[in-house]
């Protein structure tokens, strides 16, 4: 039977075992080297060669055995009986349930016992899903090492996933990065791309991958073809996710179709301009029977997905039209009955997400006052909506720090109305599971196609998840992973153990980064000295997002380019991408400073460079005409500059934390928040706002 579960059970399986939003006690204590206390490496192991093996539990499920496949090829040790070798992996079932390790938990004991002579190395779980879990931390602590013998090692780990739940969205749109190679955006993306990133996550035990498209195809509408190859990719994703023991969630809003079914109705067509969306949407109450028979389609092609996530607030979700107006809240509740009902009839029982995603924040301070004014029952959704969703699905949202973090000139612009931590308001109405959304990892910019380990507020994330909102799962956020393999796997690791220190995790990333995540056959004598310079060079990336000081930027550039030319994949485009960004920062400066002349020298300096970096080919090549090329190159150079100096019509970056004066408890009753006691600058860029509000007004008049 595949380890496939459903999300509710999944966080109430390890409710056993939470007390107090606490993580249970482990005998390798949080933020110690992974070469030190219960894990101890010694000498390898002289004398003839040992015959070894990996040995399963005679039942063992397809993701065990996958696991055990992946160790095997890394270590060079076969799968076996284990009958007749005289060293051996031994991963087997517990015959009585050990409450410590849940049930996503495992324990990893043995290892060295004398010269010459291993003893061998017992994994243990309550269910096949930590057993998987135990093989794989077994793996990656191998790669951290820079170790291919696991007998070497001596192993004593007893540990549980802290949330059940640890998901990302890869969102592949139309924006953010989707152009260029594959490389680049997961939007085109090959099934080998996909199976690499897949395969970092397992490597992590993270547990649920969800697929973030805007597009759509539909036999139906022969424009839609062109997405075709898309969906039968994003299939073959499904199905090897379920292969290695992996969810497969599928986002989207409930009123999208096709491009081609919104452009045949213009008098369906969704009133969304305010809420910056065009191109896809068509009204709910208008179009319902249209809207479900284009989606019917992808539930019935993606038959075996895991978990359906509607968001109801943004991608094109709200309209500003008279008959949605009239009472959202009913809206949202009937679109989640009818895809709930739309999945049953596609044969599947997949889990529903409801995405809240800030309707407090979205009434108050998000959608225009005039329409608000207009339609009054915007202002109250939030409220509306708990009375109308079924309790058994799912609740996701931001938290307030999130809000605080991305969107604070704007709740100041409004004046600084009270609001709820949303997370928190769902549980206190019942919904089971609730998920915090990281979006603070990615905010919808071409900048966040750069590096940008975001350590501290991760780490404060986390544990504001796991203390304050005692969320049963967490969720990343990433529209173009290329250059962010480092920074996810970041996310990855909180996500199981928010206990984690900044220097281990980026110690680990920068380890990871130079074996190319275990693909990298041979260990180079340099292996050291290049991880210290990875490593540092994170921590100065890590630093400039706070300092924004150039110094810092090239810093962090030379470190990574110390790996040389024949780096490993994710090196090399982590190495580019810092440099990259160390010409934005750049250039910002000679922006504000009022220097053209230099700017425009310096972008085509970029220009150049970019020819030699694969990763940014689609920056430089996708428009073979040079005399077009270089003009759309400048356009998307220059939203950078732009997108890292004055985020979300700032007049400065986002702060790398945020300041818990301004928020000093959770709370699911609305709260002012003290802006006043911070020195945080959020402050509006009055230019920015004037230049958006005359864009979004356009359509009204």
């Amino acid at each position: 039977m595949e380890m496939r579960q459903s999300i509710v059970a999944a966080a109430a399986a390890d409710q056993l075992n939470r007390v107090g939003g606490r993580r249970p006690a482990s005998r390798w204590p949080s933020g110690c080297s992974l070469s030190c206390a219960s894990l101890t490496k010694h000498h390898e192991l002289q004398g003839e060669p040992q015959d070894v093996s990996i040995h399963l539990h005679a039942n063992a499920p397809g993701p065990v055995r996958h696991g055990a496949h992946r160790l095997a090829d890394y270590t060079g040790l076969t799968i076996g009986d284990g009958d007749t070798r005289d060293s051996r992996i031994i991963a087997e079932l517990n015959s009585s349930m050990d409450p410590e390790i849940g049930h996503q938990g495992y324990m990893i004991t043995g290892g060295v016992s004398e010269p010459g002579r291993a003893a061998d190395i017992a994994i243990k779980a309550n269910h096949d899903e930590g057993l998987a879990n135990g093989i794989y931390t077994l793996l990656r602590i191998l790669i951290i090492n820079q170790s291919r013998d696991p007998f070497s090692l001596k192993w004593d780990i007893c540990e549980r996933p802290h949330f059940p739940i640890r998901a990302m969205l890869i969102a592949p749109y139309r924006f953010g990065g989707s152009f260029g190679l594959a490389a680049m955006s997961p939007d085109r993306w090959s099934i080998e791309e996909w199976r690499e990133y897949v395969d970092l996550m397992r490597l992590c035990n993270m547990t649920t991958l969800t697929m973030g498209s805007a597009r759509m195809y539909h036999p139906q509408y022969p424009h839609s073809e062109r997405e075709k190859w898309r969906y039968e990719t994003w299939k073959e994703v499904m199905d090897y996710c379920h292969q290695v023991g992996m969810r497969f969630n599928w986002f989207t809003a409930p009123n999208i179709v096709c491009e081609q079914a919104f452009w045949d109705n213009p008098d369906l067509r969704a009133d969304s301009a305010k809420a910056n969306w065009y191109g896809n949407s068509l009204v709910w109450s208008k179009a319902k029977e249209l809207i479900l028979e284009n989606q019917r389609f992808g539930l019935e092609f993606f038959a075996g997905l895991d978990g359906l996530e509607l968001i109801f607030t943004d991608g094109g979700s709200i309209s500003f039209d008279p008959e949605t107006g009239a009472d959202p809240a009913a809206y949202f509740a009937d679109a989640t009955r009818s895809y709930i009902d739309l999945m049953r009839e596609a044969g599947n029982d997949a889990d529903f997400v409801f995405w809240n995603w800030g309707l407090d924040v979205w009434a108050k301070v998000l959608i225009p006052p005039d329409e608000t004014e207009r339609y009054p029952k915007y202002a109250t959704m939030q409220d509306d909506i708990v009375g109308l969703l079924p309790k058994n699905v799912a609740w996701l949202d931001a938290s307030m720090l999130t809000w605080i973090q991305c969107y604070a000139p704007f709740i100041k612009a409004r004046g600084n109305p009270a609001l709820r931590e949303h997370i928190l308001f769902g549980r206190e109405h019942g919904f089971e599971p609730v998920i915090d959304f990281f979006w603070c990892m990615n905010p919808e910019f071409s900048i966040n196609m750069l590096p940008h380990p975001s350590v501290g507020r991760g780490i404060q994330e986390a544990h504001y998840a796991r203390d304050e909102l005692r969320s049963d799962g967490v969720m990343g956020y990433r529209l173009a992973p290329a250059c962010r393999f480092a920074d996810d796997y970041i996310f990855f690791r909180l996500a199981s153990d928010p206990g984690m220190g900044e220097n281990q995790l980026i110690n680990e990333a920068a380890t990871l980064l130079c074996s190319d995540f275990g693909k990298a056959r041979q260990i180079k004598a340099s292996t050291a000295e290049t991880v210290k310079s990875v490593e540092d060079a994170i921590h100065r990336l890590e630093r400039f997002w706070t300092t924004h000081e150039l110094d810092d930027i090239d810093a962090s550039a030379a470190g990574f380019a110390a790996s040389g030319a024949d780096a490993p994949t994710h090196l090399e485009f982590t190495r580019d991408a810092a440099v990259v960004l160390s010409y934005v920062a750049r250039l910002a400066a000679l922006r504000r400073d009022g220097d053209e002349l230099e700017y425009e020298r310096i972008s085509y300096e970029l220009y150049e460079k970019a020819k030699d970096m694969y990763v940014f080919q689609g920056l430089v090549a996708d428009i073979v005409c040079v005399a077009d090329a270089i003009p759309n190159f400048m356009f998307r150079l220059g939203r950078m500059v732009e997108e890292y100096a004055t985020p979300l019509m700032r007049d400065a970056p986002f702060p790398e934390y945020v300041d818990r004066r301004i928020y000093p408890e959770a709370s699911f009753e609305p709260r002012i928040l003290d802006f006043a006691a911070s020195d945080q600058n959020y402050n509006l860029n009055p230019a920015e706002v004037i230049k958006m509000a005359r864009i979004a007004s356009m359509k009204r008049d």
